[in-house]
Parts: structure tokens; C-alpha cells; sequence
């Protein structure tokens, strides 16, 4: 049977959305990498008396409990005495990181306030979790079936800690890995309910789920798997691809600098006008050399679009061209002619609107450079024009 984990955040500016809760995300998508799936992840405030009740209440339900926050040094952080309080046991200092945190303050030429003392006060029987680059360490409790582990909201601290110091503890707790795991595809041009109206319908294998996650201009589909059958696996990702089929934009993770590295040594020139100089900008980060113009004025029509590419005297060009009646015209001219289409914007937001343009341009180059359709259907972006001249 897999392990229950559970995640808490604490903190009243995470309850209140003043602080985004980023922490618990990376933490489920750690865990997951490693082959366990997060059950439950529950949020409460700076208060002592809902604090205890929610670790009562999950150490009968969870092997794996990750606390996160409440271990810094002011009155509000009080993580570790409401686990004492839970335990019913006290508070003690812990002799060994109150001299860690002297030396610490003292390698930086300081005096450590008397308000630190509070950070080396552990439940009697806590386990101390090293945090290398802060004050506040953490701590693990064993209570009734779960193993608690106490963590500071830092995030760069809380990252060291678990890959450092508790992810080993849970892999000589629960075995060197969990069965879970997940695998991501990045697919362009079609929208979360018409690809959930596509998918949710079909039969999968048992032990595994589809995800999905909005991420304009890109939506991210996941197959999480709770399953070692190789075989069910393999099905599965044959039926998503073959479903998904040309939208697939990149798998494990989309980075633009991966994608861009398809432009180094080639002669390409970008011209772009509705989408404002986003797909310019974006490429002229990663490749400095790149050669992009934003420019007003610019064809509105694809044919129009495509005999001004035509007439540019350049090798390779793409271009972004004005909002017109129809929509706004892209085209790709290339040694073996030009494929324009225009296609239509209907998102209100300005940003979301030159993103989605930069995005589709930039696809067409993709596909034209892998050796796949330069234009397909696109369901967030429903083409009025098409035409290729040679």
C-alpha cells in the first residue's frame, strides 16, 4: 500500500493570500519526482489551538506529515510549541544548534539576539533537521502512526533541507522509492475543456489518472502514473500521443531556451506588428545575434503578408503582420516558398493576445524546422485564411 503524505503550511499571510503559498506546490512536485503523490494538503493560520487539533487530528491518518513555517524566532511562530503541546511534551533547548546559530551570527561578525534562543527550543524527543543556510532548524516527531518533519518557510532553506536532509529519512522510512511518478507534455493550440472533452471519455489503464494545467500559452497535460506495469504505461502515452498529436510542444519541461536552440546558425529575420515585439524580445534574450523588428503598418491580409515576405529579398523570414477584418496574418518564408494563414485573436487582454501571436509565429518556425506541418488547426485560434505560394 503506497504511504499517506500530507503537507501543512502555516502562517496567517499564507492563509490570507498575502504570501503565495509556492512552497507547497514545489514540495508536491518534489515528492512526486521521487515516486510519492501528496494525499492531502491542508493550510491553517498563527493559531495554537487549531495548529494542535489539525496534528492530532492527522498523525491517525498520515505515515508522512512535512510542516512548513512557523520556526523563526517572533511571537507568531509557533510550530514547534504547538507540537510539544500536541505530544504533551515540553519545550527543551537543544544545546547543539543554539551553539550553531552563535557560530553562525558570529561568522558574520554579529551578536545573536536573545530572541533566537526560541529557535533551539524542540519538543523533548525531536530528531533536529540541519538547516545549513539558516537559523531555523527543523526537527522531526514521531506521533502516534506519522512521522512529522518541521521545516522553515524560506524557500531556499526548505529546498536544501529536503533534498539534503529529509528526503534520505523518507527513502530509509518508506523504501528507496515510490512507485508514482509522473510525465508532462507541453501541447500548444488547444483549449483545457475541449482537451478534457477529448481525453476524460477514453479508457485508461488502472493506476493512472490524467492532469491538466493552464499555462497560457501552453496547456500542461500530465499522465500521473501509480503503477510499475511498463506495459500499461507504454499504452497510455501511446493513446495521449496519438491524441494530442501535432500540439505537442515539448515533454518533461518547456524551455524556451531548448526550443530556441533550433534558430543557432540559421539566417532567420522576424518581423513582427500586432504582437508588439514579444516573439523579437523573447528570442533576443537566448540569441542575442537574432535579428528581430517590431514594425507598425505592416500587411493585414495573409496573402498581402506573404508577397511582402516574398518581395524582403531574405532566405528565411517570418512575420507577424496587422490586425485585420479577418484577423492577423502570419506567414513563414523559406528556399521552398511561403505558408501564410491568419488566424483569430479572440482573447480581450492585450498581453495574453501579442503571447498567443509570438507563440503561434514561433510554432510555424518549429514545425517548418522539424519537418512537420507548418499549419494545423488550432482551437484557441481558429484560422480564416490559408494560402502558399511557391
Amino acid at each position: 500500500m503506497d504511504p499517506v503524505i500530507e503537507l501543512i503550511s502555516t502562517g496567517d499571510e499564507v492563509l490570507t493570500g498575502l504570501i503565495t503559498d509556492t512552497n507547497a506546490g514545489w514540495l508536491s512536485q518534489r515528492l512526486l519526482e521521487q515516486g510519492w503523490q501528496v494525499r492531502r494538503r491542508f493550510t491553517v493560520g498563527d493559531n495554537k489551538a487549531d495548529l494542535v487539533a489539525l496534528f492530532e487530528q492527522r498523525s491517525h491518518c498520515a505515515d508522512i506529515v512535512i510542516v512548513n513555517g512557523g520556526l523563526g524566532p517572533t511571537s507568531d511562530d509557533i510550530s514547534a510549541a504547538a507540537m510539544a503541546e500536541t505530544a504533551a511534551v515540553p519545550l527543551v533547548l537543544n544545546e547543539w544548534w543554539l551553539k550553531v546559530m552563535r557560530e553562525k551570527y558570529a561568522g558574520r561578525s554579529r551578536t545573536m539576539p536573545e530572541s533566537n534562543i526560541k529557535q533551539a527550543m524542540l519538543p523533548e524527543g525531536a530528531e533536529v533537521v540541519d538547516n545549513p543556510i539558516g537559523t531555523a532548524c527543523g526537527f522531526s516527531v514521531q506521533y502516534n502512526r506519522s512521522l512529522f518533519f518541521f521545516t522553515p518557510g524560506v524557500p531556499s532553506e526548505l529546498k536544501k533541507m529536503m533534498d539534503q536532509e529529509i528526503l534520505p529519512r523518507m527513502r530509509n522510512r518508506l523504501g528507496q522509492q515510490g512507485k508514482s511518478q509522473v510525465r508532462r507534455y507541453f501541447l500548444f493550440g488547444l483549449s483545457e475543456s475541449g482537451l478534457s472533452d477529448q481525453l476524460d471519455s477514453l479508457s485508461w489503464p488502472a493506476g493512472i489518472i490524467l492532469g491538466y494545467r493552464a499555462n497560457a500559452p501552453t496547456i500542461e497535460l500530465k499522465l500521473i502514473i501509480d503503477t510499475d506495469d511498463a506495459d500499461a504505461i507504454a499504452v497510455a502515452e501511446a493513446q495521449l500521443l496519438k491524441e494530442v498529436g501535432n500540439h505537442l510542444v515539448a515533454r518533461d519541461e518547456l524551455q524556451f531556451a531548448a526550443l530556441s536552440s533550433l534558430l543557432h546558425d540559421r539566417d532567420l529575420v522576424i518581423f513582427e506588428d500586432a504582437s508588439g515585439g514579444r516573439l523579437t524580445d523573447t528570442l533576443h534574450t537566448l540569441t542575442p545575434e537574432f535579428e528581430g523588428h517590431y514594425l507598425a503598418g505592416l500587411p493585414d491580409t495573409a496573402e498581402d503578408l506573404a508577397q511582402w515576405l516574398k518581395g524582403s529579398g531574405r532566405a528565411t523570414t517570418l512575420a507577424i503582420g496587422a490586425e485585420g477584418p479577418q484577423g492577423v496574418p502570419m506567414a513563414l518564408l523559406t528556399p521552398n516558398g511561403c505558408q501564410a494563414q491568419t488566424l483569430k485573436v479572440h482573447f480581450r487582454d492585450p498581453l495574453m493576445r501579442r503571447r498567443l501571436l509570438a507563440f503561434a509565429a514561433f510554432d510555424m518556425l518549429r514545425r517548418q524546422l522539424e519537418g512537420l506541418p507548418v499549419i494545423i488547426d488550432y482551437d484557441i485560434l481558429p484560422r480564416s485564411e490559408q494560402i502558399s505560394l511557391p
